[in-house]
């Protein structure tokens, strides 16, 4: 197994045998398990245990200092509790930040669980009457109940989630007593099983605004998310390390925050040498002054990383999503660091995943917004029927269940944070009309207007042109010339200088990585686990897809490998 550095805090009945995850405290009729956190933020973390309850929290939180004056306490875990016990729901609304954690009370025997608004932090939960236990890690879970004799059961309906759209579209995992806590959702554990409470839901409601009011809304409320989150840095002393890329996201984060007075950034990039990623990133970074750290992808040693990122992200999505990441994270000293800084969901944020209003706003719908659609499976109803729109559902999934998975790994080594992803950021880039979104034109209008220099450097969505509109028609040349190239890349299996990551062209000319993954998979592929219906839709997509397609099976095989071991 890989090392696990991130948060081991996790609460499990008395009635279950934890000595497989090492030593725990016992706290009346649970038991906990809180060492070897990151303590990147000590101060906001709690672990109260008073006799009558034991209460956690870890990551952070923005505002601490209200709850104080709120609640009339000079301690933070005083005023935590005091504000939770008068009104939960409210409580929850109130918080700001990345966190998770637990409330148990011992006269109740209540387990309280939740996790943040867009579930930076991930919680994982099994209950059985009188037995249960929470983990960030479903691999903790899976070896409790192994050892306590306890049968878990493989979930199909989780590798058909990630067999087309690449993540998960609900609660599910590949073990179907083991359940995700949602984004925004408390949880109350007792003798009768959970009952989940959704505090937070993110909608897509657009209000009357004049497109220059939208701007103003959206930078104000862009700016508050970035002294939040480079703040609490300042606050403990830390300097900051913010993601780079040839994209706007990342880009945004890096400028404004500079902007702000955040100076002393790191910037981390990593991509194939000579890339976009490489050369735009390097340029910005050298611009701006600030401390430039890249890894190069060419080595391509990553690719045998697929079940030490399958049991850091809980196989929750794609093996391959940050594994160069991965291995650069591993090389950087994280000490003086507490956030790592990102630009996740940026793209869809400020713009849209959509081109079409009555598409956006429509009833949500299976089959977009998917890594592949070579197999087709219906799925619940009822998945949608928790989504008011289109957009909605795709920002839910893909945005916060899909590309937040990345947090899993990161949180390995640091917390983690988006001003994007913040939730008065999303209240106010989904207020605004869907007409102003579309095509990046506010984005870009945005950046026009009050951030001008960001666009000075090449767009990787636009060929390296510059995002200006008096470049449009050189993107629009530039467009046409990287799709020509794209195809004779494909066609005589040439290597695509265009492509961050060449994973097909790298897949059929290294014969070592080749021979590795296709070893694995024939390895796996029998499984008893395994359907025969479903082992032949992973038997086809991996024969006949592309190098996407085969690293959903391998994700899927993986998952099983490391959970279902026993039973290959």
């Amino acid at each position: 197994m890989a090392d696990q550095k991130e948060l081991r805090g996790w609460l499990a009945a008395r009635n279950l045998n934890i000595d497989c995850l090492g030593r725990g405290q016992a706290l009346g009729d649970g038991v906990a398990q809180y060492t070897n956190l990151l303590h990147k933020f000590p101060q906001d973390e709690i672990f109260l245990h008073d006799g009558k309850r034991v209460c956690f929290l870890t990551g952070y939180v923005y505002h601490i200092q209200d709850f104080l004056q709120a609640e009339n306490h000079r301690r933070w875990d005083d005023a935590f509790v005091a504000s939770m016990e008068r009104d939960i729901m409210a409580h929850f609304q109130k918080l700001r930040g990345a966190f998770c954690g637990y409330t148990y009370k011992k006269d109740e025997k209540q387990a309280l669980i939740y996790t943040d608004h867009t579930s930076n932090k991930a919680v994982y939960y099994y209950t059985n009457g009188d037995t249960w236990i929470v983990s960030n890690y479903v691999d903790f879970i899976a070896r409790v109940l192994r050892a306590n004799g306890i049968t878990f059961h493989f979930n199909p309906v989780a590798a058909q989630y990630m067999l087309t759209y690449g993540y998960m579209l609900d609660d599910s995992t590949y073990i179907k007593e083991i359940h995700r806590l949602m984004p925004g959702c408390y949880g109350v554990i007792d003798g009768n099983g959970i009952k989940i409470t959704q505090y937070y839901k993110l909608a897509c409601h657009e209000q009357e605004m004049s497109e220059e009011e939208a701007l103003e809304r959206l930078d104000v409320s862009f700016r508050q998310a970035i002294d939040r989150e480079f703040g609490k840095d300042r606050e403990y002393g830390y300097r900051h390390l913010v993601d780079l890329s040839a994209g706007l996201d990342s880009r945004m984060v890096c400028f404004v925050a500079h902007d702000m007075g955040y100076t002393e950034q790191t910037n981390l990039s990593y991509s194939k040498l000579g890339y976009r990623d490489d050369l735009i990133s390097g340029k910005i970074a050298r611009y701006l002054g600030h401390e430039y750290l890249f890894k190069s992808l060419d080595d391509i040693r990553w690719m045998y990383d697929i079940d030490e990122m399958t049991l850091k992200n809980n196989g929750a999505a794609i093996c391959l999503g940050i594994t160069g990441g991965n291995r650069m994270l591993k090389t950087v000293n994280m000490e003086g660091f507490g956030i790592e800084h990102t630009g996740i969901i940026g793209g869809p944020t400020m713009a849209s995943y959509y081109q079409d209003k009555n598409l956006a706003y429509g009833k949500p719908q299976y089959g977009l917004n998917g890594y592949s659609d070579k197999l087709h499976y219906t799925f619940d109803e009822k998945v949608l029927e928790q989504h008011e729109t289109q957009e909605a559902f795709a920002m839910n999934t893909r945005g916060l269940l899909g590309m937040q998975v990345s947090y899993m790994t990161r949180q390995n080594y640091l917390e983690t944070s988006s001003p994007f992803a913040d939730v008065d950021m999303l209240e106010t880039a989904f207020s605004i009309p869907f007409e102003y979104r579309r095509g990046d034109r506010l984005y870009l209008r945005w950046i026009a207007e009050k951030y001008p220099d960001a666009a000075k450097f090449g767009w990787e969505k636009w060929g390296g042109v510059k995002p200006q509109k008096s470049h449009i028609f050189l993107r629009k040349i530039k467009t046409t010339q990287r799709l020509a190239y794209g195809y004779l890349c494909r066609l005589f299996s040439m290597e695509n200088a265009q492509s961050m990551n060449p994973m097909d062209y790298w897949y059929h000319n290294n014969t070592s990585i080749r021979n590795y993954l296709d070893k694995m998979y024939e390895d796996r592929i029998g499984s008893r686990v395994f359907g025969q219906e479903l082992a032949a839709d992973m038997k086809k997509l991996y024969e006949t897809g592309n190098f996407i397609d085969k690293s959903l099976v391998l994700t899927v095989l993986s998952a099983v490998h490391l959970y279902f071991g026993d039973n290959d």
